[in-house]
């Protein structure tokens, strides 16, 4: 699979660019999809997103949506937030319980996959219905990089086969 653009994170007023889809659990749960126009997005958006007092908030949206025009005629059309959020400016991403990874500085390596291409260090948020419980960074440079892209390999390998059940 392609290496997918990152989304913007504003987080202690440095700006990020995340490994992590925290809009999807939304998505999911509404039966929202939208249409991606290149492999480089299979989501078909990019949001932009802060921490502001703990909170984690979408800020912006672009996102495809397909219109149909005419029988057999397709046209698409660029929506943002207020697609989802009508006349919502910040929305406090509530739905949102996990780790967002943020891998960051150098790349070390590059891996042609979603988000696998290894950087110099990782810092990683942990949220629990949209609030920030803990973080930590991780310092790759330190990291047996032969031995991780290997997992990683073995990973998006199993993920793609449907052969993993963690």
């Amino acid at each position: 699979m392609t290496a997918q653009i990152r989304e913007k994170l504003i987080y202690n007023g440095e700006e990020y660019y995340m490994a992590t889809e925290p809009l999807q659990p939304y998505l999911e749960e509404k039966k929202i999809v939208f249409d991606y126009l290149s492999t480089a997005c299979w989501r078909g958006y990019v949001g932009e997103w802060v921490v502001e007092d703990n909170k984690l908030y979408l800020i912006n949206l672009e996102a495809n949506i397909l219109r149909e025009k005419q029988e057999s005629s397709k046209e698409y059309e660029t929506v943002g937030l207020e697609y989802l959020f009508p006349n919502e400016k910040k929305v406090f991403a509530k739905w949102f319980t996990g780790v967002i990874s943020i891998p960051y500085g150098k790349m070390l390596r590059y891996i042609h996959s979603d988000y696998a291409s290894i950087y110099e260090k990782e810092l990683y948020l942990e949220f629990v219905s949209g609030i920030l419980v803990s973080s930590h960074e991780k310092d790759n440079n330190k990291e047996d990089l032969e031995e991780h892209s290997f997992v990683d390999f073995w990973k998006d390998f199993l993920d793609e086969k449907n052969i993993r059940k963690d």
